[in-house]
């Protein structure tokens, strides 16, 4: 991943809620125009600025614009926006890939006292692991495994005891969360009180990104 500062004086003083995104207007290689939506992971409204954790993969134009980014580059972006809704709840379970990671982050970091995070991310390998003191974090390593799939995350997921009233939060490639979905339900998790959020799906990898819940 790469962090990506960016600074706008019409940010300034304005309030940023857990796991909102920016869209980017990004270019593909070919000069056409793109969007690409990123969480904000970080912001600090006094300066007007938003970290973007940018995923890098392949050759998309998020991924390009994540290694070229330099100071005093201008990008035009949209947002801040999201509509996930943080609901009381004993324990919070957050599950995706790494493009989820962002939000997986900022969500545990935003949970009042007395309300836990557990979070079980899938990534290539432990070089890829970030430090998340607000969630206890079990990482699945995927290795050569393609990703995309819940082939991993599914044997993690059922590891994982209920005993209690959750509040799930599914982030990652589309069908995979689906089918994770599904697995809670059939563990006796209330449908809404599961938040399932696509960010990208098998066979559009320059969609993988750091993306948010809206």
């Amino acid at each position: 991943m790469q962090r990506v500062t960016i600074q706008a004086d019409a940010m300034r003083g304005l309030e940023v809620k857990p796991a909102q995104d920016v869209e980017l207007h990004l270019r593909e290689a070919d000069g056409r125009r793109v969007k690409r939506r990123y969480t904000i992971r970080h912001a600090r409204p006094d300066l007007g600025e938003l970290d973007l954790d940018v995923v890098l993969h392949g050759d998309g134009p998020g991924s390009a614009w994540g290694i070229t980014a330099k100071p005093g580059a201008e990008i035009e972006f949209q947002g801040p926006r999201g509509k996930l809704e943080l609901r009381p709840a004993p324990l919070h379970l957050l599950v995706g890939d790494e493009s989820a990671l962002p939000a997986i982050a900022v969500i545990a970091a935003a949970l009042p006292a007395g309300e836990a995070a557990t979070a079980v991310v899938e990534i290539h390998d432990p070089g890829e692991e970030q430090r998340l003191d607000t969630a206890a974090v079990q990482w699945v390593h995927r290795g050569a495994h393609a990703p995309g799939t819940p082939d991993l995350l599914l044997p993690a997921l059922a590891e994982i005891g209920i005993t209690g009233p959750i509040r799930a939060y599914l982030l990652g490639e589309t069908r995979s969360m689906v089918a994770l979905r599904a697995h809670l339900e059939g563990r006796g998790v209330a449908h809404d009180s599961i938040f399932v959020k696509g960010y990208w799906n098998i066979g559009r990898p320059d969609r993988l990104a750091g993306r948010t819940p809206t």
